[in-house]
């Protein structure tokens, strides 16, 4: 219970950080790129955060299916991939140019940064769908449903 508040908070950070961070270098900095990730880092935590609200409220079986939490874990998969090719992409325009944080609309170490934290949020997105998808008993779900015939 502790544990899932802490995961919360953390994904409730998450999202205030990556919206915060998009609004922040799309519209003042104009680093479009690293607003973008900021915002795909946002949307992970958000979708994390939710599944954690849902789960402590022990609501997750009414209102997911089995298919749409594994398409939940799909998008995180897709994120942590995406992420780490970027990343990955700009350490090595980081090290091969060395370029500094400053100017802000063209600084590659902070697309490095919310790159990498678009990779942090796909990947507890999926391990976190993978864990609550193995809370589901699904003979104790068709049990306890008195409208499903049996054949």
């Amino acid at each position: 219970m502790l544990r899932t508040k802490i995961h919360i908070a953390l994904s409730a950070l998450g999202v205030f950080f990556g919206l915060s961070a998009f609004i922040c270098f799309c519209i003042v900095y104009a680093n479009i790129e690293a607003g973008v990730w900021a915002l795909l880092s946002g949307i992970h935590a958000s979708l994390t955060l939710m599944l954690h609200c849902h789960y402590l409220k022990q609501s997750l079986h009414v209102n997911f299916s089995r298919k749409a939490l594994q398409y939940f874990g799909d998008f995180g998969m897709v994120g942590f991939v995406s992420g780490l090719a970027l990343t990955l992409f700009y350490a090595f325009l980081e090290i091969y140019y060395k370029a500094d944080i400053v100017p802000i609309k063209t600084s590659i170490v902070i697309r490095l940064i919310w790159s990498f934290m678009m990779m942090k949020w796909g990947l507890l997105l999926y391990m976190f769908t993978k864990k609550y998808l193995k809370t589901y008993n699904d003979h104790q779900l068709f049990a306890e449903n008195p409208n499903v015939e049996e054949t």
